[in-house]
């Protein structure tokens, strides 16, 4: 066998799609404070970081209706307004991130397999693939069997890499949160943390790296890092 080809079954890169390749966390606060501003709640960066900012959205809007002394019954319009948001923003505003781009290219340079994992709709993550060039890079989409109202928990982990086959691979996983962060080194997996405006607070303990862009580390240097080749 050669090296490459080695290299390419032992080792994978993967990342959170809506949250590392693109800024669908902010679109969703945006969207979040606008729909429950509807019911009366003045939604701030503050109170959706301390929601839990399930990537479920019913999940996310009654977690905030709930913390702002609101009963969360009558939530079906916000969820749907949300919804709709977020499939026009994966399928018309997308843009990938300059940094991660970098380090697919590089990553797959070296003959190594890139996957992203998403919490989105099967239908929303095909749009964001396609917007942001993903599957013309030749990135796997990876579509969790279950998404809980808190995701990716350690067990996500084990269950995704079981499901695309990468459970006894070196791994490099690239996050924004620290439950991902979390869930993935409890799955043995090194971490690159790259916290947004909401998740910059978190505990990022055990990552290899914590960026405030991918863009501000060369993509070399990053594998280099993390994959242990």
């Amino acid at each position: 066998m050669s090296e490459e080809k080695a290299t390419s079954t032992t080792h994978a890169l993967i990342f959170e799609l809506e949250y590392v390749a693109a800024q669908t966390r902010k679109v969703e606060f945006e969207s979040i404070k606008s729909a429950v501003g509807t019911k009366g709640v003045e939604l701030t960066p503050i109170a959706f970081s301390r929601s839990g900012m399930s990537p479920l959205h019913r999940a996310a809007i009654t977690d905030v209706l709930k913390a702002a002394g609101k009963k969360a019954d009558a939530i079906e319009k916000a969820v749907n307004e949300v919804d709709k948001t977020v499939t026009n923003y994966c399928a018309n505003e997308a843009e990938l991130d300059a940094g991660l781009e970098k380090l697919i290219k590089a990553t797959m340079a070296r003959g190594i397999p890139v996957v992203a994992f998403t919490a989105l709709p099967e239908s929303d993550a095909k749009a964001l693939m396609a917007k942001l060039g993903l599957d013309a890079m030749g990135v796997e989409l990876l579509i969790p069997e279950e998404v809980k109202d808190s995701f990716p928990r350690a067990d996500d982990w084990l269950k995704m890499l079981k499901q695309c086959g990468k459970e006894g691979c070196t791994l490099v996983a690239v996050v924004s949160s620290q439950v991902a962060c979390k869930g993935a080194l409890t799955a043995g997996a090194a971490c690159i943390a790259v916290p947004d405006e909401f998740t910059s607070f978190q505990d990022f303990g055990g990552a290899k790296m914590v960026l405030d862009s991918l863009s501000d580390e060369k993509p070399d240097a990053m594998l280099d890092l993390t994959l242990r080749m």
